[in-house]
């Protein structure tokens, strides 16, 4: 696993429901950093789940919605 650190940090996610799409969805992550960008793409058939959690240090706690 790499551990990048960026400035900026952009997650979109995208349903494709056009005729003939190659997946459902399609997730795209953005980063920035120093003025250089890095963008990776990652389809899938299955609905992305999006957790968020907090470290106390101690414990990570996952966030209720």
């Amino acid at each position: 696993m790499t551990i990048i650190k960026s400035e900026k940090i952009e997650i979109e996610i995208q349903k494709q429901v056009m005729d003939g799409a190659g997946c459902k969805y399609m997730v795209l992550v953005k980063s920035e950093n120093n003025d250089k960008s890095k963008l990776k793409i990652l389809t899938t058939n299955i609905e992305p789940l999006v957790k968020f959690s907090e470290d106390n240090g101690n414990t990570v706690v996952e966030e209720k919605n």
